[in-house]
């Protein structure tokens, strides 16, 4: 086609579109919809450019060590700390040689004593002392040196007393071979943050892009029909409907590239889940970011025509036809049962390949799902077209008969609410999974969660100073393993103290050389909360004496406590174990027993973030999708004014075209949900499903249908009133 030609067809389409019947809304539904993909593109550019700019920081900063006989420049360690159950690296460092290399971020070298602490650390609480808990702190560790600006981290040098309190590497620089630390060591992979971000906003904004597409598609395809029969080809349809489409599509990029522009330029904290996008990453693609724009706005174009109505078939009848064959035929009887049963099968295979084939065949089963719904409801409805019962009812048949011969009103009618109901349950899902592996909040936001601590260090035995520093009211008890056998196995827990904090403990006194066996059972409920991972449900034997290592191969593990009901100041506890135990002493509230298992929690708090996005994409897709559908109900229905002067036929049929199959859909969504989450659920640390959601689902549908029946009922009757007969 000449380069003329198009432009008049474009032009031709454009004039079309700003005419057409519920044009306005179909320009803000593809302006909108272009917008969201294009947003949902550059998600996924993000997620990458951030995770390989990790990567890349994480790296430059691990130390390499010195080799045998390799003169070392610094001495180099580090440790977990642990904030609200969020686990963050401390660094030791102490240079040997005056030009030492620094680590990346740290402006200078800390003089003994001193500490640069991470924004984020050092913007803490002030109930943490941060500043003050490894010494004083002199300065930030800038963005280069952390995995992102909001990464907590401290690079700490130790007093001449405490340098050889703790076991410290030689290091000749950083970029090393060795293992990364830090954040990314418990932020998961990018893999999966792509998958979810592909899951929970992707299949929102396809679902928009597709109600957008086919918004106001009644006027369309009866102009693509009446082209079509004067002899227009398929490149001239496709040049006008892209001209009809082009305006809202370019100004939705653009407002997508203005929305992306403040990323570039700022660090941007993200609410709720206290996460920082670094700008410096984005910049490095905002060449790819401006395709995944541009790509964005061709796709959306692609969409369009691809969506667009295939030429009609000659036949000699003029009755609807059921559509019971082709693309839709296939996905319903083909696709839609092939990825539910690999869902509920993918528990057989490897447990690296299951979960990627559970997510891969979930994403099948909701998109195929609405099109297996649209072929059932054709089949359903043709059959009953031709029921006696029908044939006095006007309402009914013209119900079934619409159905029976445009399955794909019912696709676009419910298809935004069954990708809804997944990926709301999907949160709901991955978001109990995630919890069921992380630690028990309830219990660390409580006061009896800070009353409490175990001290781990490489001494034998307390200090007087570390004793004197703790708050008042503070008793302190060894703990350790007794019984220790040929295999290295133990038989029993012991736990040394003085005798008064046995009995803060309500523990006996034994004399001296002598110990007391005491039940599992009988122990105060922090310590077998604190040493249930290594003990088990074993008794203990109790022994009076110092608070000392057990075993002096193992170093002194002990717990610091008050009464039960008197939280303890923690970060006091903590700072007193670095500055006068060793510089390596870990110090963590037994609430945060096994710290890393609250940073899954922290982490799923990605999945209703996402989801909630996700959730409002869909429901904005809804309700475009309903009024297009609206629309096109009342402009079928309006000629019916000239055989009834009821406006009962209206509301009666609205509900068979319109509320019965959301009805239906919901019913099945739900189900289909339950269904799907059956591999996933069950077992100490399976997911649990909820039903109280599920309740929520069926009850928001059963108020759409009934909204829908009204509005689309209400709709065609105003129609009717004014409608007159015209050449469309």
């Amino acid at each position: 086609m000449k380069r003329g030609r198009i432009r008049h067809m474009l032009r031709i389409g454009r004039a079309a579109g700003q005419t057409a019947e519920g044009g306005r809304a179909r320009f803000w539904a593809l302006l909108a919809a272009t917008a969201v993909v294009a947003i949902t593109l550059c998600s996924l550019v993000v997620t990458a450019a951030t995770w390989e700019g990790r990567e890349q920081r994480g790296a430059e900063r691990v130390p390499t060590l010195a080799d045998h006989g390799q003169q070392a420049s610094a001495l180099w360690s580090r440790y977990w700390d642990s904030y609200q159950g969020r686990q963050f690296t401390v660094v030791v460092i102490a240079p040997l040689i005056k030009d030492a290399p620094l680590p990346p971020g740290v402006a200078r070298w800390p003089a003994p004593g001193e500490v640069f602490l991470s924004p984020a650390l050092a913007e803490g609480p002030a109930s943490e002392d941060f500043p003050h808990r490894y010494g004083t702190s002199v300065g930030t560790v800038s963005a280069e040196g952390l995995a992102s600006p909001g990464e907590r981290l401290a690079y700490v040098r130790p007093t001449k007393a405490m340098l050889g309190t703790a076991r410290m590497e030689g290091i000749t620089g950083y970029g090393g071979p060795g293992p990364v630390f830090g954040d990314l060591r418990i932020v998961g992979p990018q893999s999966s943050m792509m998958a979810i971000t592909g899951v929970l906003l992707g299949l929102p904004a396809l679902g928009l892009a597709a109600a957008a597409a086919r918004m106001g598609a009644a006027g369309r395809d009866r102009r693509d029909a009446l082209l079509h029969t004067l002899g227009a080809g398929r490149a001239a349809r496709t040049w006008m409907d892209i001209g009809a489409a082009v305006r809202p599509v370019c100004i939705g990029a653009a407002l997508a590239a203005l929305f992306t522009v403040p990323f570039l330029l700022v660090n941007v904290q993200l609410p709720w889940i206290d996460y920082t996008l670094y700008a410096m990453d984005l910049r490095n693609v905002g060449v790819t970011l401006a395709a995944a724009v541009t790509a964005s706005a061709v796709g959306m174009l692609g969409l369009i025509v691809l969506l667009r109505p295939a030429a009609a078939r000659k036949g000699a009848s003029t009755r609807p036809r059921a559509a019971g064959s082709g693309l839709l035929r296939l996905l319903a009887l083909g696709s839609c049962p092939a990825f539910l049963v690999l869902a509920l099968t993918s528990r057989s295979f490897g447990a690296q390949r299951s979960a990627a084939a559970y997510l891969f065949a979930v994403v099948g089963v909701w998109v195929t799902l609405p099109w297996a719904i649209g072929w059932a409801a054709s089949r359903i409805s043709g059959r009953a077209s031709k029921s006696p019962h029908h044939s006095g009812a006007p309402a009914r048949l013209i119900a079934a008969r619409t159905t029976a011969a445009r399955p794909g009103m019912v696709v676009r009618l419910v298809a935004a609410m069954i990708i809804a109901i997944g990926v709301i349950g999907q949160t709901q899902i991955i978001t109990s999974l995630l919890f069921a592996r992380s630690g028990d909040e309830e219990q660390l936001n409580s006061a009896q969660g800070r009353t409490m601590a175990l001290v781990q260090t490489s001494t034998t035995r307390l200090t007087d100073a570390f004793t004197a520093a703790l708050p008042e009211g503070a008793h302190t008890a060894a703990i350790g393993t007794g019984n220790i056998q040929p295999d290295g196995s133990s038989a029993s827990r012991v736990l040394q103290a003085p005798c008064s904090s046995l009995r803060a403990l309500r523990l006996p006194c034994p004399p001296a050389g002598q110990e007391t066996k005491v039940s599992y059972g009988e122990l105060d409920k922090r310590l077998r909360v604190s040493g249930y991972q290594t003990f088990g449900q074993t008794p203990a034997a109790v022994r009076t004496g110092p608070v000392s290592a057990i075993n002096r191969a193992e170093g002194l593990q002990a717990v610091v406590f008050t009464d039960i009901d008197k939280p303890m100041d923690i970060p006091t506890v903590k700072r007193a174990a670095h500055l006068y135990l060793s510089v390596k002493a870990l110090t963590e509230p037994v609430a945060e027993d096994g710290a890393k298992s609250f940073t899954v929690g922290y982490q799923s708090r990605w999945i209703p973030f996402l989801g909630t996005i996700g959730t409002l994409v869909l429901l904005t897709a809804m309700a475009l999708a309903a009024l297009s559908e609206f629309l096109r109900f009342a402009q079928t229905l309006a000629p019916l004014t000239v055989l009834t002067g009821r406006r009962q036929v209206f509301h009666t049929t609205a509900f068979w075209c319109l509320g019965v199959p959301l009805l239906g859909a919901g019913a099945v969504g739900a189900f289909v949900h339950v269904v799907l989450v059956q591999p996933v659920t069950g077992g100490e640390s399976g997911a649990t499903l909820s039903w109280s959601l599920i309740s929520a689902v069926l009850a928001a549908t059963g108020l759409l249908a009934a909204a829908a029946t009204v509005a689309g009922g209400s709709a065609a009757a105003r129609r009717a009133l004014t409608w007159r007969p015209r050449a469309d």
